[in-house]
């Protein structure tokens, strides 16, 4: 299965590298986007059977730590990415992982757990649903796996 990892946060890729290690990803098949740019050139050029998406990210990469770089972060970053698979005609199963329990969608706050049937219906995806990540708490990685699951048994349909 090719995943592709949208993340900015260094904590967030491990912890979610290692979730999807336990479920068999191997590290082979796992692409790795830190920004809007990065994920947006990804998903328009690469296939990926899951796309892992945080919605807060940088415009740009950081080309070495000690720069401020990145650009400005955007609160719907993951938007751009979603639009460039929609536009490109791209299709995949996707997690949104983010620490905020509401997301901004068209201007409008929308609470996680009702950003699935949106987003899908909006960007024509298969959004899985919404993972509220919070750092060494097993909740979220219970919700993530969750997830996994539910997408390893439809494709084993």
């Amino acid at each position: 299965m090719k995943v592709l990892l949208v993340e900015d946060e260094e904590h967030k890729t491990v912890d979610l590298k290692n979730r999807l290690r336990v479920h068999g990803v191997a590290d082979s098949d796992l692409t790795f986007a830190q920004s809007v740019r990065e994920a947006v050139l990804a998903v328009v050029t690469t296939t990926f059977d899951l796309v892992v998406l945080d919605m807060a990210l940088p415009t740009f990469s950081k080309v070495r730590p000690d720069e401020g770089g990145g650009g400005l972060a955007q609160a719907v970053g993951g938007v751009e990415v979603l639009r460039a698979m929609q536009a490109s005609g791209k299709r995949a199963a996707i997690i949104i992982v983010t620490q905020y329990p509401d997301i901004i969608l068209n201007g409008e706050k929308v609470k996680l757990q009702n950003v699935a049937k949106i987003i899908s219906q909006r960007y024509e995806q298969n959004v899985l649903g919404g993972v509220l990540y919070s750092f060494n708490t097993p909740k979220w990685e219970a919700a993530f796996d969750g997830l996994l699951g539910l997408l390893n048994a439809r494709r084993s349909l």
